[in-house]
């Protein structure tokens, strides 16, 4: 990763500056990655010992590294919202305490979380600091807005950019961390859409239930012209299911009707997010037109549009699914 490989060179040479906003979609491990570099600057293992796993990188395992990971180390603190703001006494108590040396550690490291959160105060509060700021001291703003912020803050700080995670990193990350199946890691990865967050979110027996009932939805579109159950689809989507829940079924629509356009253009089965169903998606797939899936598509968009107009959900998803 190229961020991890500039930082680690900077962590050697002593260049890490006292400035850094972590940009990036929420999700895709920036607040992980803070942490890992308060570790790392704060590493009671010499980061030039060969023997830890990557040269700049801290260790994990010694006292300063478990205290860090924990939230009690005394010289590594994340700042964040208080009712949906990040005000300025927050601001104010960590610019004092950052023209203090360390108490226990080689470098103070301040992790503000969500930092557009900032009110107009408190952005200003941390100007002085950025501009005259202490060596032993390290200001991390982690937010998914970079423009949000001030501009006189933006200019004051490196900016590293994160990208979503391609699938199969995130698909390595899951598998070395946490224990499952390796079609569920697999699905997983590709569902998640590149955030390790948003993977930590999903609960797969919940979505795979769903998307059984989109499934058939689109056999009985496609294959079976099954009018009895599409009426009866429509009316539960329609009336029953409260409106987050809705759109949740019409997202898990789209996928799925992503992967049977992304196999009618040749492409194969394995490398469909669904790729667990790939049988029940290449039927439907041979038996619809591309024209006919872009219908579907644009029909849902068109759903979601008149949706804040307070529409009918019942009959609109009569409409889409037997006269579309």
């Amino acid at each position: 990763m190229r961020i991890k490989r500039l930082l680690k060179r900077a962590v050697l040479q002593d260049r890490i500056g006292q400035g850094l906003i972590m940009a990036g979609p929420r999700g895709v491990g920036k607040h992980k990655f803070a942490i890992a570099l308060a570790q790392a600057l704060n590493c009671l293992n010499p980061v030039e010992e060969k023997s830890l796993p990557f040269e700049g990188d801290g260790c994990d395992v010694c006292l300063a590294c478990r205290r860090i990971a924990r939230g009690e180390h005394a010289d590594v603190r994340t700042i964040a919202a208080e009712k949906q703001v990040i005000k300025i006494e927050q601001t104010r108590e960590m610019s004092r305490e950052a023209y203090f040396r360390p108490y226990e550690g080689r470098r103070r490291v301040y992790i503000i979380d969500d930092a557009e959160r900032l009110n107009e105060k408190a952005a200003n509060s941390i100007l002085k600091t950025l501009e005259e700021p202490p060596r032993t001291s390290l200001i991390v703003l982690i937010t998914s807005k970079p423009y949000a912020l001030l501009e006189t803050i933006r200019s004051r700080c490196q900016i590293l950019s994160f990208a979503p995670l391609a699938a199969d990193e995130l698909e390595a990350h899951l598998a070395a961390n946490f224990r499952r199946p390796p079609e569920e890691t697999r699905l997983l990865a590709r569902l998640a859409r590149g955030s390790i967050g948003r993977a930590m979110e999903i609960d797969l027996g919940e979505y795979r239930a769903h998307r059984s009932a989109m499934m058939e939805i689109i056999e009985a579109l496609a294959i079976t012209r099954d009018t009895i159950l599409l009426l009866d689809r429509a009316e539960y989507l329609g009336r029953k299911l409260e409106r987050a829940e809705f759109e949740r079924h019409m997202d898990i629509l789209m996928v799925l009707l992503e992967d049977i356009f992304h196999l009618k253009l040749g492409k194969p089965a394995e490398s469909l997010t669904n790729a667990d169903i790939g049988e029940r998606l290449s039927a439907a797939s041979e038996a619809v037109t591309l024209d006919q899936i872009m219908n579907w598509v644009e029909g849902i968009e068109q759903l979601f549009e008149k949706m804040t107009r307070n529409i009918n959900r019942h009959i609109a998803m009569e409409t889409m699914l037997i006269d579309g």
